[in-house]
């Protein structure tokens, strides 16, 4: 029996991915292991975080295909020893996209072990700056897998040799990364951008100490274009509700469910679900 502890480490930027990783924490303890949370969401406590336990637990929100680039690179910082892990993802109703793999490779690279993954529904980032997807999720359902991804971490973290986790590697995934290797500058504030709307703001600096990429200034009340990731954790947090995207967003949102021929119905019938095989996360 391997030692019965589990660190669930999470990027949560609205608050989907920490309800996930909460809702496993609770079963983990009700099943008598000993979890706990490490929310990496801001810059600062990526800097200080030390991973010094014997299981790992790790929960990302997918943007645009990956887990976010500040993830991703603080990923390859870390170093495994050869230490267990389970992989979670969160999304708002489009595709996990490659986040299953590449983060996959990313944790090896590092020398984890990854056991298994899972990916579950949450309410779209985006829903703050005007869009409507998946507003009521996760609900039960949705925190019913992740308790039973909670059981089967026991189960695996508890056995002498885990079966092998094999992913199959998504049709056009290197001309993908190649292609996410190329820089690219903004010229310009995308409408995901956020700022801050008034002067009537109480300068208690939240969204500048807690920006997951030290993009936003509170003097200002801009972010710095090129290193703003669109998270909105400014708009979430912002206790005077002073910051926000560009209106001009909502208006995108038709536009983004024809582009990938979504509808309420298709989103809607969309669910959470564990990937122990293959082929699950090609599905």
């Amino acid at each position: 029996m391997k030692n019965k502890n589990i660190t669930i480490v999470y990027f949560s930027a609205t608050n989907v991915t920490h309800a996930y990783a909460k809702a496993i924490c609770d079963q983990l303890l009700d099943q008598g292991w000993d979890a706990s949370l490490l929310n990496i969401t801001a810059f600062a406590s990526r800097q200080r975080a030390r991973l010094d336990g014997d299981n790992y637990i790790f929960g990302f929100p997918v943007y645009g295909d990956y887990a976010p680039s500040v993830i991703t690179t603080w990923l390859q910082g870390l170093q495994g020893a050869g230490r267990r892990c389970a992989m979670f993802f969160t999304y708002g109703g489009r595709t996990s996209g490659y986040a299953h793999y590449h983060t996959k490779k990313l944790l090896e690279s590092v020398r984890f072990q990854v056991l298994f993954s899972a990916e579950f529904l949450g309410r779209h980032s985006f829903n703050l700056g005007g869009w409507s997807i998946l507003e009521d999720r996760p609900n039960e359902n949705d925190f019913e897998v992740a308790r039973e991804f909670a059981r089967l971490a026991i189960d695996r973290f508890s056995q002498d040799q885990p079966a092998v986790f094999h992913l199959q590697r998504p049709f056009g995934f290197y001309h993908a990364i190649n292609a996410l290797s190329e820089p690219h500058l903004r010229t310009q504030r995308g409408l995901a951008q956020p700022v801050r709307i008034t002067e009537s703001c109480s300068m208690c600096r939240l969204c500048e100490d807690d920006c997951p990429t030290q993009a936003f200034n509170a003097n200002t009340g801009l972010s710095e274009i090129n290193a703003c990731i669109e998270c909105l954790h400014c708009v979430y947090i912002c206790p005077d509700h002073v910051i926000a995207c560009d209106a001009r967003l909502k208006d995108d949102f038709q536009e983004f469910l024809d582009y990938f021929d979504l509808d309420d119905q298709m989103l809607n019938a969309k669910h959470s679900k564990i990937i122990t095989n293959s082929w699950q996360a090609a599905a």
